[in-house]
């Protein structure tokens, strides 16, 4: 998959000639990055972004920047494009270290927020993936050349979260065309994601040419009044000149000086700069302009997807304080939403959300959560549509778990009536014991009685549901009436 040569531009900007060969191309990026890491000062930060521009890329934007002062009506408003997005979740070899789904959905709607202005709709391109490989959840250079277009979905940006590693918060890699992000790096309104995604469509730092700690010559050192703008520095005219290739909060602690000796803070408010998350807040139009000539290159915007924001289902089962039920398989059921995609269903002992014992998406109106122990546990859902996870959930519903024999998944009633397994499956046995005589009803969850049997105490009584489900079982005997539900599966 390597190219057979590849060109590295050393100086970094397009007027400089001066070039280095590398007959492989593995070898070209460990030497990349590890230049890149070599700098004291950007490894000790606690975030930052490990992207190359490459020379492809820079040439084009250059391109594109010398038609911006040519035909001025390209400044203007945006269109609403819509675009693929596929998420993949690593974890190690043995299947650990996941990232959570309400992160990834989160990061869809921050990103969506912060690329309002460019007229992109970014959306679910399909199942998020999980990849259980300890070379990508850790960020091996080589191993991510070597086999993520084993992983990638054609036709869609592909973004990976990985779990360890500190050789970035993020990197965008142009030869392989995907993103990496460290999971710690992506929390709710963080800017990891949006600052790789414009290196994605063609962005470069506002510091370039002084990443790592570097310096570039001083023709190419940008000037406050703009004169040397398109030179120098990212090449927009529209972001202040920038030097600062650190962490830095807004506003900067120290002034910079440009080559005329004045002195001055870089705008903090630019996704494409190194300024903490919480002062970034806009690209520039030039910016958005050039992602914009970048995305129509690539061919892949789509059709208009769904972007409504839903309102949140209506919790059928548990009701609030259900209790004892089998926490190996307790089933979750909720109504349906005109217009969803999907639906992202939680569950979290105590309602602690921001512990989740249990979560998942699924496009059915139920899911079987695996929970344990004998505890009392929250659970809520909401509907989502692909470019839209933002809404609402529902209604914190409240239940209770009780543990059950390990292998038999068995339900205890007061008076000592048991059956198993529950689960079940459909037209397979259901065994029922009880110590007394009574009769069993089985209704469905509208109340309606689909099954009534004899139960013999002390023998192995046995009955069968013929649909999936969730249903409602009574036992009926002299001492009163005892309830409990049974899920009934395919």
């Amino acid at each position: 998959m390597y190219k057979s040569h590849v060109y590295l531009k050393v100086h970094l900007n397009l007027s400089s000639k001066l070039y280095v060969m590398f007959d492989n191309m593995k070898h070209l990026k460990l030497i990349i990055i590890g230049l890149l890491f070599l700098s004291k000062s950007l490894l000790a930060q606690e975030k930052h972004c490990a992207t190359e521009m490459s020379t492809t890329q820079i040439v084009k934007l250059r391109n594109f920047q010398s038609e911006l002062d040519q035909n001025k009506n390209l400044l203007k408003k945006a269109e609403i494009q819509y675009i693929p997005l596929q998420f993949h979740i690593t974890g190690t070899d043995q299947g650990v270290g996941y990232f959570k789904i309400e992160s990834v959905l989160q990061a869809l709607c921050d990103i969506n927020n912060d690329f309002t202005q460019t007229g992109f709709r970014f959306y679910l391109n399909g199942p998020i993936k999980y990849i259980d490989n300890s070379d990508f959840y850790r960020g091996d250079i080589e191993a991510i050349y070597n086999t993520v277009e084993d992983y990638k979905s054609a036709g869609a940006v592909n973004v990976f979260f990985q779990g360890t590693g500190n050789q970035w918060c993020g990197v965008y890699f142009p030869d392989v065309d995907v993103v990496f992000v460290l999971n710690r790096c992506q929390g709710t309104n963080a800017t990891t994601l949006t600052h790789e995604l414009g290196h994605f469509f063609g962005l470069p730092h506002t510091f370039y040419g002084w990443e790592g700690g570097g310096r570039p010559s001083e023709f190419y050192v940008e000037k406050l009044d703009g004169s040397n703008c398109r030179d120098a520095g990212d090449g927009f005219c529209d972001t202040k000149a920038d030097y600062v290739s650190d962490r830095w909060s807004c506003p900067l602690a120290y002034n910079l000086q440009d080559p005329n000796g004045i002195f001055f803070k870089p705008d903090s408010s630019i996704y494409m700069s190194y300024s903490s998350d919480v002062c970034q807040g806009r690209f520039s139009l030039e910016q958005q302009l050039a992602m914009q000539s970048d995305l129509n290159s690539r061919n892949i915007a789509k059709s208009p997807v769904n972007s409504d924001t839903l309102n949140p289902p209506k919790a059928i089962y548990p009701s609030e304080l259900d209790s004892n039920l089998n926490p190996k398989a307790v089933q979750l059921v909720w109504e349906k939403v005109p217009g969803a995609y999907a639906y992202y269903v939680q569950a979290a002992r105590f309602g602690a959300w921001e512990f989740l014992n249990f979560e998942t998406i699924t496009e059915d109106t139920q899911a079987i959560a695996k929970l344990y122990g004998t505890w009392s546990y929250s659970w809520r859902v909401k509907a989502i549509t692909k470019a839209n996870p933002c809404g609402q959930y529902s209604e914190p519903k409240s239940f209770s778990t009780k543990e059950v024999l390990s292998g038999i998944q068995d339900i205890r009633f007061e008076n000592g009536f048991k059956f198993y397994p529950n689960p079940a499956q459909i037209n397979r046995d259901i065994q029922l014991i009880s110590k007394t005589d009574g009769i069993l009803k089985v209704s469905d969850l509208s109340g309606k009685t689909i099954l009534e049997s004899d139960i013999k105490a002390g023998l192995e009584n046995v009955i069968q549901i013929r649909k999936s489900g969730i249903f409602i079982l009574q036992f009926i005997n002299e001492n009163g009436t005892y309830t409990s539900r049974v899920v009934c599966e395919e």
